[in-house]
């Protein structure tokens, strides 16, 4: 949902902020308690620690303008996310970096049910700002 990145976070904070007073406590400790475990095993290893991790670190990568893409798929003229019903805050993140990164199409194919929502709204999720940053405790 939030791919840890500060933006997203803060808008989760947002909303659960207004909720009512025990259930925006109790919001705020699990969204507290997700941080401080996902800081925690960052700092215990340069590895990363989850599949998210992995995609963040990828999607820095992408942005960072090394060429790791060209240099790896030098001849790739299309990638395609095919039958997607949802696509997760680290895969939309990635597809950012993607974007910046490479010429090549992107080519989405989504499901007829959530095709219409997630066309609209696929703009604003990949409007982040430093897709792929991590927020720290």
């Amino acid at each position: 949902m939030t791919n840890f990145h500060p933006d997203r976070i803060a808008a989760l904070r947002d909303v659960t902020d207004e909720f009512a007073t025990p259930i925006a406590d109790e919001a705020t400790t699990l969204v507290d308690g997700g941080l401080a475990v996902e800081t925690w095993l960052r700092d215990q290893t340069d590895k990363a620690v989850s599949k998210t991790a992995l995609l963040r670190r990828a999607t820095r990568r992408l942005i960072g303008g090394d060429e790791v893409w060209t240099d790896c798929y030098p001849d790739i003229e299309r990638i395609s996310l095919v039958g997607v019903s949802s696509i997760p805050a680290p895969e939309v993140d990635f597809l950012h970096g993607l974007c910046t990164a490479t010429t090549a199409d992107i080519e989405l194919h989504l499901r007829p049910g959530t095709s219409e929502y997630l066309t609209a709204r696929l703009p604003d999720l990949l409007s982040i700002d430093y897709p792929g940053r991590e927020v720290n405790l």
